[in-house]
């Protein structure tokens, strides 16, 4: 859609889906997003200017064809969500939140630069439309290269190329004219792979020069482009895209990474995930989490505890877990020297119903057994620095363990080393749990249905079973409790999250599928 080569972040989104109001792609997007239009929302939130308002069906549907483009070679991040709040809102403004994070109205020169390039069904109404808002805008006529355009002061640019309609910053429109008449494409990047003809959205990222691209208010801060760039470490390019089906929304692609890098997940993440406890309904499994990969794998981590700090345990010792967490990422804790050396391959998992039969805990795979007991103490010591109350523990199996007592968390924690594993637990059962299973993962049937719905050769490193989770947070009356209650309608809508990874030659293939509920089990 005319988007330069040279752009970071190019993003390919659908307008007015196949199918149409009662299709496929309108019913599954309906069900995730709890909008009666979520493809005219995002349409609306794309082309609205600052504090504008639009509506599809008068303003947007005469014109506008079936596909939105949206590329930035310079982002600014004071438009993104900032913490697991803004994540929350995201959720649940849904596709809306998500188009006006780049939309219209965050080009020009003191905002991101790049551009939206629409298909049109109607080239005259298009340009009728961009008119009046340039009109709007105070903007003044020009040109470039042949190609008439107008400008406002606020350096937002528009106009009509070859048939789109054409929004976004004066460079960014510039860079798209340069492609109509020759210029280096997108799709002829490298690493560049094109979506599936039924892909509701589909983007490509070279993540290097996208964190390059990074300014505004808290630029090298902001939650979401740091976690970006810790998960894409090493990947020279990213494609990916979304492709809806009557009951479940999938998203798939690959990521091209430099020579030496060690994937995140990948086959090693589906290994360590099926050596977790057979009774989880939450479980997450990575790669080696040493290296160079620590940092990544703490990033992940942290966005984790982070979002359910504000939500899940927004009650219940939230702020002490947020501050636990921003005293692991301080240069202080010295992460790589205590762990790095020894850390291997790491799961997380969450089982029971209930208060009574709660366990949760995180593993990693110790290979130096006394570099990852010694790490029992420096972690502790870490933690008690924290704020949290530390005390020697006796658990069976372990060489060495500390209790931790985090202030308004209503569980004690217990940090152990055993059985060439290193462990954080939620209570004693749960570190047995992780140490001794009586039974894996990997031979219960949410392994063999996960590996099922993947497809491909793909083994599952992540597996969540929405169901139970809102079951369980009923359960323990957490569903009516601030951070929870504006979530649970959304988790009534979805099944079982699965994703993994498969990697070779410098190439990881990924897919995630997120099942989605009947109308009838989520009403």
């Amino acid at each position: 859609m005319l988007t330069p080569a040279s752009a970071p972040l190019y993003a390919k989104l659908a307008i007015k889906p196949s199918g149409g109001a009662n299709g496929t792609a309108s019913s599954a997007a309906k069900t995730l997003t709890h909008l009666a239009e979520p493809y005219g929302s995002l349409a609306q939130a794309l082309l609205a200017g600052e504090g504008g308002k639009l509506d599809f069906k008068h303003d947007i549907e005469p014109w506008v064809g079936d596909n939105a483009g949206v590329f930035v070679t310079a982002l600014d991040t004071s438009k993104l969500p900032q913490s697991a709040t803004s994540a929350q809102a995201l959720l649940e403004g849904g596709l809306s939140s998500a188009g006006a994070a780049l939309g219209a109205g965050t080009f020009g020169s003191k905002g991101s630069e790049g551009a939206i390039v629409l298909d049109t069904s109607d080239v005259g109404k298009a340009q009728s439309f961009l008119s009046h808002r340039a009109s709007e805008q105070g903007a003044h006529a020009t040109s470039y290269r042949g190609v008439s355009y107008e400008v406002s002061p606020g350096g937002a640019a528009e106009g009509i190329v070859k048939k789109f309609a054409v929004m976004g910053s004066e460079s960014g429109f510039k860079s798209v004219v340069d492609t109509s008449l020759g210029g280096a494409a997108v799709t002829n990047a490298p690493g560049y792979a094109s979506p599936p003809a039924d892909a509701i959205a589909s983007a490509y990222v070279q993540p290097e020069a996208l964190l390059k691209a990074v300014h505004g208010t808290n630029a090298t801060t902001s939650q979401g482009v740091s976690l970006l760039g810790q998960l894409l470490a090493g990947a020279q390019s990213a494609s990916l895209s979304v492709t809806p089906t009557s009951n479940s929304i999938s998203l798939q692609g690959e990521v091209h990474s430099a020579g030496g890098s060690t994937p995140l997940f990948g086959q090693e993440g589906a290994k360590a995930l099926g050596g977790l406890p057979g009774g989880a309904w939450l479980a997450a499994g990575v790669g080696s989490t040493g290296g160079t990969n620590l940092p990544r794998a703490l990033a992940l981590l942290q966005g984790v505890a982070s979002f359910a700090s504000s939500t899940v345990f927004a009650s219940l010792g939230g702020p002490s877990i947020e501050k636990l967490f921003a005293a692991l990422g301080s240069p202080k804790a010295k992460l790589q020297q205590d762990f790095g050396s020894w850390a291997g391959s790491g799961g997380m998992f969450v089982s029971g119903t209930g208060l009574t039969d709660l366990q949760a805990g995180l593993v990693i795979a110790s290979n130096e057994p006394a570099g990852s007991r010694a790490a029992v103490g420096k972690l502790a010591k870490l933690m008690q620095g924290a704020g949290a109350q530390v005390s020697s523990a006796s658990i069976p199996g372990t060489d060495a363990a500390v209790s931790v007592k985090l202030q308004g968390f209503p569980a004690v924690i217990f940090i152990a080393d055993g059985q060439n594993k290193f462990v954080l637990g939620l209570g004693q059962a749960s570190v047995e749990a992780a140490l001794t299973p009586s039974s894996t993962l990997a031979g219960s049937p949410a392994y063999s249905t996960a590996t099922s719905t993947l497809g491909g050769g793909i083994e599952p490193s992540l597996i969540v079973e929405f169901p139970t989770l809102l079951g369980f947070l009923e359960g323990v009356g957490l569903s009516q409790s601030s951070g929870v209650s504006t979530l649970v309608p959304y988790f009534k809508s979805l099944g079982t999250l699965t994703a993994g990874a498969t990697s070779q030659g410098g190439v990881e293939h990924f897919r995630v599928v997120l099942g989605l509920a009947s109308s009838t089990q989520s009403g």
